[in-house]
Protein backbone atom coordinates (compact mmCIF):
# COMPACT_ATOMS: atom_id res chain seq x y z
CA UNK A 1 0.00 0.00 0.00
CA UNK A 2 1.16 3.55 -1.19
CA UNK A 3 1.69 5.44 2.08
CA UNK A 4 0.12 8.94 1.71
CA UNK A 5 1.91 12.46 1.76
CA UNK A 6 0.60 13.90 4.75
CA UNK A 7 0.01 17.69 3.21
CA UNK A 8 1.86 20.69 4.85
CA UNK A 9 0.36 22.77 7.07
CA UNK A 10 -0.15 25.85 5.11
CA UNK A 11 -1.64 22.80 2.87
CA UNK A 12 -3.89 22.26 5.69
CA UNK A 13 -4.93 25.29 6.52
CA UNK A 14 -6.16 26.11 2.89
CA UNK A 15 -8.41 22.12 2.85
CA UNK A 16 -10.16 23.31 5.93
CA UNK A 17 -10.73 26.80 4.56
CA UNK A 18 -12.12 25.33 1.33
CA UNK A 19 -14.39 22.89 3.48
CA UNK A 20 -15.81 25.34 6.07
CA UNK A 21 -16.55 27.99 3.26
CA UNK A 22 -18.13 25.25 1.25
CA UNK A 23 -20.13 24.07 4.11
CA UNK A 24 -20.82 27.51 6.28
CA UNK A 25 -20.20 30.48 3.85
CA UNK A 26 -17.34 32.96 4.22
CA UNK A 27 -18.69 35.51 6.73
CA UNK A 28 -19.40 31.46 8.89
CA UNK A 29 -16.22 30.42 8.63
CA UNK A 30 -14.33 31.70 11.93
CA UNK A 31 -10.30 31.52 12.52
CA UNK A 32 -11.07 29.21 15.81
CA UNK A 33 -12.55 26.66 13.51
CA UNK A 34 -10.34 27.20 10.20
CA UNK A 35 -7.97 25.77 13.65
CA UNK A 36 -10.09 23.07 14.77
CA UNK A 37 -10.22 21.91 11.22
CA UNK A 38 -6.48 22.24 10.00
CA UNK A 39 -5.21 21.09 13.60
CA UNK A 40 -3.13 24.20 13.78
CA UNK A 41 -2.79 26.87 16.58
CA UNK A 42 -4.03 29.98 15.58
CA UNK A 43 -0.25 31.45 16.24
CA UNK A 44 0.51 28.90 12.96
CA UNK A 45 -1.85 30.47 11.18
CA UNK A 46 -0.89 33.78 11.36
CA UNK A 47 2.53 33.09 10.67
CA UNK A 48 1.21 31.21 7.01
CA UNK A 49 -1.19 34.26 6.81
CA UNK A 50 -1.26 37.78 8.09
CA UNK A 51 -5.72 37.29 8.27
CA UNK A 52 -8.43 35.04 6.80
CA UNK A 53 -8.64 37.33 3.84
CA UNK A 54 -5.39 36.42 2.91
CA UNK A 55 -6.46 33.14 3.30
CA UNK A 56 -8.89 33.33 1.04
CA UNK A 57 -7.20 34.92 -1.22
CA UNK A 58 -4.36 32.55 -1.15
CA UNK A 59 -7.13 29.39 -1.57
CA UNK A 60 -8.58 31.24 -4.43
CA UNK A 61 -5.10 31.22 -6.18
CA UNK A 62 -4.19 27.81 -5.70
CA UNK A 63 -7.81 26.69 -7.07
CA UNK A 64 -7.29 29.23 -10.20
CA UNK A 65 -4.00 27.46 -10.61
CA UNK A 66 -5.02 24.26 -10.87
CA UNK A 67 -7.99 25.21 -13.01
CA UNK A 68 -5.79 27.42 -15.82
CA UNK A 69 -3.87 23.82 -15.60
CA UNK A 70 -6.65 22.04 -16.32
CA UNK A 71 -7.44 24.29 -19.06
CA UNK A 72 -3.97 24.13 -20.45
CA UNK A 73 -3.40 20.33 -20.16
CA UNK A 74 -2.38 19.63 -23.78
CA UNK A 75 -2.70 22.84 -25.56
CA UNK A 76 0.09 24.08 -27.65
CA UNK A 77 0.16 27.06 -29.78
CA UNK A 78 0.47 25.42 -32.84
CA UNK A 79 -2.83 23.37 -31.92
CA UNK A 80 -6.27 24.34 -34.35
CA UNK A 81 -7.77 27.04 -32.79
CA UNK A 82 -11.15 24.92 -33.09
CA UNK A 83 -9.40 21.92 -31.66
CA UNK A 84 -8.32 24.04 -29.13
CA UNK A 85 -11.24 25.25 -28.02
CA UNK A 86 -13.45 22.28 -28.18
CA UNK A 87 -10.76 20.50 -26.13
CA UNK A 88 -10.21 23.27 -23.42
CA UNK A 89 -14.12 23.02 -22.71
CA UNK A 90 -14.26 19.54 -22.21
CA UNK A 91 -11.28 19.93 -19.71
CA UNK A 92 -12.92 22.81 -18.14
CA UNK A 93 -16.25 20.33 -17.70
CA UNK A 94 -14.78 17.34 -16.42
CA UNK A 95 -12.29 19.72 -13.81
CA UNK A 96 -15.60 20.93 -12.24
CA UNK A 97 -17.02 17.45 -12.14
CA UNK A 98 -14.15 16.45 -10.47
CA UNK A 99 -13.94 19.33 -8.23
CA UNK A 100 -17.01 20.44 -7.06
CA UNK A 101 -15.56 21.73 -3.64
CA UNK A 102 -13.53 23.85 -5.54
CA UNK A 103 -16.31 24.95 -7.92
CA UNK A 104 -18.49 25.97 -5.15
CA UNK A 105 -15.57 27.65 -3.44
CA UNK A 106 -15.05 29.89 -6.72
CA UNK A 107 -18.88 30.40 -7.04
CA UNK A 108 -18.77 32.01 -3.62
CA UNK A 109 -15.86 34.43 -3.74
CA UNK A 110 -17.21 35.95 -6.99
CA UNK A 111 -20.39 36.33 -5.40
CA UNK A 112 -18.87 37.89 -2.56
CA UNK A 113 -17.29 40.72 -4.23
CA UNK A 114 -13.85 39.89 -3.66
CA UNK A 115 -11.21 41.30 -6.22
CA UNK A 116 -10.67 38.13 -8.59
CA UNK A 117 -6.99 38.70 -9.44
CA UNK A 118 -5.08 35.40 -9.53
CA UNK A 119 -1.18 35.42 -8.87
CA UNK A 120 -0.32 33.88 -12.35
CA UNK A 121 2.76 34.23 -13.59
CA UNK A 122 2.90 36.45 -17.08
CA UNK A 123 5.93 33.92 -17.98
CA UNK A 124 3.69 31.10 -18.48
CA UNK A 125 4.24 31.13 -22.30
CA UNK A 126 0.95 28.76 -22.74
CA UNK A 127 -1.03 30.90 -20.66
CA UNK A 128 -0.11 34.06 -22.62
CA UNK A 129 -0.37 32.25 -25.99
CA UNK A 130 -3.64 30.87 -25.12
CA UNK A 131 -5.23 34.39 -24.19
CA UNK A 132 -3.24 35.38 -27.35
CA UNK A 133 -5.11 33.05 -29.33
CA UNK A 134 -8.47 33.43 -27.48
CA UNK A 135 -9.14 36.73 -27.80
CA UNK A 136 -11.24 39.00 -30.59
CA UNK A 137 -9.86 39.36 -34.04
CA UNK A 138 -9.39 43.40 -33.96
CA UNK A 139 -6.56 41.53 -31.08
CA UNK A 140 -4.97 39.15 -33.23
CA UNK A 141 -7.08 36.48 -32.10
CA UNK A 142 -9.83 33.98 -33.38
CA UNK A 143 -12.72 35.11 -31.69
CA UNK A 144 -15.73 37.62 -32.66
CA UNK A 145 -15.84 40.76 -31.27
CA UNK A 146 -18.24 40.49 -28.61
CA UNK A 147 -17.01 41.63 -25.09
CA UNK A 148 -14.36 39.33 -23.22
CA UNK A 149 -17.28 39.32 -20.57
CA UNK A 150 -20.29 38.09 -22.44
CA UNK A 151 -17.91 35.39 -24.51
CA UNK A 152 -16.37 34.29 -20.98
CA UNK A 153 -20.24 33.66 -20.05
CA UNK A 154 -21.69 32.18 -23.19
CA UNK A 155 -18.99 29.83 -23.55
CA UNK A 156 -16.74 29.20 -19.86
CA UNK A 157 -20.10 29.92 -17.83
CA UNK A 158 -22.50 27.83 -19.86
CA UNK A 159 -19.90 24.56 -19.24
CA UNK A 160 -20.12 25.37 -15.88
CA UNK A 161 -23.49 25.46 -15.41
CA UNK A 162 -23.61 22.34 -17.21
CA UNK A 163 -21.10 20.60 -14.95
CA UNK A 164 -23.32 21.12 -12.03
CA UNK A 165 -26.07 18.81 -13.81
CA UNK A 166 -26.67 15.80 -11.82
CA UNK A 167 -26.14 13.56 -14.91
CA UNK A 168 -22.95 13.88 -16.44
CA UNK A 169 -23.37 14.56 -20.04
CA UNK A 170 -21.49 11.83 -22.82
CA UNK A 171 -18.27 13.14 -24.25
CA UNK A 172 -20.09 12.69 -27.58
CA UNK A 173 -22.84 15.70 -26.52
CA UNK A 174 -20.77 17.40 -24.37
CA UNK A 175 -18.51 17.99 -27.70
CA UNK A 176 -21.33 18.78 -29.75
CA UNK A 177 -22.06 21.04 -27.46
CA UNK A 178 -18.52 22.93 -27.98
CA UNK A 179 -18.17 22.58 -31.63
CA UNK A 180 -21.86 24.66 -31.57
CA UNK A 181 -20.10 27.05 -28.78
CA UNK A 182 -17.01 27.42 -31.23
CA UNK A 183 -19.22 27.94 -34.42
CA UNK A 184 -21.20 31.23 -32.38
CA UNK A 185 -17.97 32.94 -30.99
CA UNK A 186 -15.49 32.64 -33.86
CA UNK A 187 -14.57 35.60 -36.25
CA UNK A 188 -16.06 34.93 -39.32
Amino acid sequence: MASKTKPSKRDAILDAMLDVVVERGFHEAPMSLIAERSRASAGLIYHHFASKEEIIQALYERIHILKMASLLDGFTPEMDARQAFVEGCERIYLFYRKHQKEMHFLEQYENAGFVCQPGLKASDQRIAAFAQRFSNSSKGGVLNEWPAEVLEEITIGLIERLARLPRKLSSGVLREIAESLWEQVRAK
